[in-house]
């Protein structure tokens, strides 16, 4: 029984992998990678712009920016939480750019 049971959550586990890389190769699947992208480089933008008026140019401060940000953003274009997760962790992995373009920005000064 316990046999059966273990070969069950394998044979789930391969099956939904194999979908999910489905779902990523068809059209629709592109589709959405490509609107997450757009999303994305509005997101950047955004976060550019309230980064300069910011006070807070910790990396913790950045992080709840950007959480700020895309919980708006998620409002308003109805995400769904795999999306708005997702747009989080791209941006939150954008911290050294930004605060290297921040930082050349005061310098300019």
């Amino acid at each position: 029984m316990e046999n059966k049971f273990k070969k069950g959550l394998i044979l789930g586990g391969i099956l939904a992998v194999v979908a999910a890389v489905g779902l990523a190769k068809t059209k629709e699947g592109q589709y959405l990678t490509d609107e997450l992208q757009n999303d994305l480089k509005v997101l950047v933008k955004h976060l550019k712009k309230n980064l300069h008026n910011s006070e807070d140019e910790t990396k913790e401060g950045f992080h709840n920016l950007v959480d700020t940000i895309v919980e708006e953003y998620a409002k308003t274009k109805e995400l769904t939480i795999e999306a708005k997760n997702a747009l989080i962790s791209e941006l939150r992995g954008k911290w050294d750019e930004m605060e290297a373009e921040y930082v050349a920005e005061q310098d300019k000064k």
